[in-house]
């Protein structure tokens, strides 16, 4: 992309980091015992699944086939990226972090995570030279 003579590389990867599921959350309008799953795409976006979000979109992630899933996390990710390439600010929120989901719980899922009230502090990396996520949990 070319703006007012100065090249912009367009994004090769984005990362999305989450400290890790949270339980009890007692937040206005949670009830006790209720958890979320909250994470940052890049630098410019933080995403939060409620627990009953988090469980449905978990459900729908396991009724999928591995091809299935790979199939969907390539098409999440090259979706965000053309959105963050776009400028987050640009863009339907709700969308990019749907993107975002997708791509982490199917990462969480490939990486062997069984539970995801069980989701530890981590790092998914997507870089269009790999294709696929590269999961680095928190030491």
């Amino acid at each position: 992309m070319q703006r007012s003579g100065v090249f912009e590389a367009k994004p090769q990867g984005f990362t999305l980091v989450c400290p890790g599921y949270s339980g009890s959350v007692r937040d206005e309008g949670a009830s006790a015992g209720a958890g979320r799953l909250v994470f940052t795409v890049g630098s410019q976006l933080v995403a939060e699944l409620d627990q009953g979000d988090l469980i449905e979109s978990w459900a729908a992630a396991e009724a999928l086939s591995a091809a299935e899933a790979a199939e969907l996390t390539e098409a999440a990710a090259a979706h965000l990226m053309d959105m963050m390439e776009d400028g987050i600010g640009t863009v339907d929120i709700a969308e990019a972090v749907t993107d975002a989901a997708v791509v982490f719980l199917l990462a969480m899922k490939q990486h062997g995570i069984a539970d995801p009230k069980r989701i530890p502090a981590c790092t998914v990396k997507w870089s269009l030279a790999s294709e696929t996520p590269r999961v680095q949990l928190a030491s």
